[in-house]
């Protein structure tokens, strides 16, 4: 594996706070193979909406996403995520429609029914070597993984 797009959802916001602490700890450590390169903390509230829930007194890696995961981010929230979802994205000159072709239709889909009201998600950009550090962190925090190569 290599650039990755990997979204880890959890039932609860502790648990995805536990598991970014975790994923940052593997970063520290020079874990080889997990580099990360920029990743957003999501949490979608009772009526759907999307909200970041880091902070700049707590952020996860860098101070946002790239353009594709951003693009799913706003398709994981509908009409208010595309908002926020354009936000978080970098310019990268590409068109909308290239991002979008560059977001696998299965990968969107496991993602956004998964992602149900009142449920965290974790969205990095990463270079991924071995999907065994991550996989293992996101299965202690009773979470689910989905990655696509970015």
């Amino acid at each position: 594996m290599a650039d990755q797009i990997i979204v880890a959802t959890f039932n609860n916001s502790n648990a995805a706070y536990d598991a970014a602490t975790a994923l940052k700890a593997l970063k520290d450590r020079g874990i080889t193979d997990f580099k990360p390169r920029a990743g957003v903390m999501v949490k979608k509230d009772d009526r759907g909406n999307l909200s970041v829930l880091e902070s700049k007194e707590r952020p996860l890696w860098g101070t946002g996403v790239g353009t594709v995961a951003g693009a799913l981010i706003g398709l994981i929230g509908g009409a208010p995520g595309a908002a926020l979802g354009a936000a978080l994205g970098a310019t990268s000159g590409l068109t909308g429609d290239a991002v979008m072709a560059a977001l696998d239709s299965d990968f969107v889909d496991s993602v956004t029914t998964e992602m149900r009201p009142g449920m965290t998600a974790i969205i990095v950009e990463a270079d991924e070597k071995s999907t065994r550090p991550v996989d293992e962190i996101v299965k202690l925090g009773g979470g689910h993984v989905y990655r696509q190569a970015a």
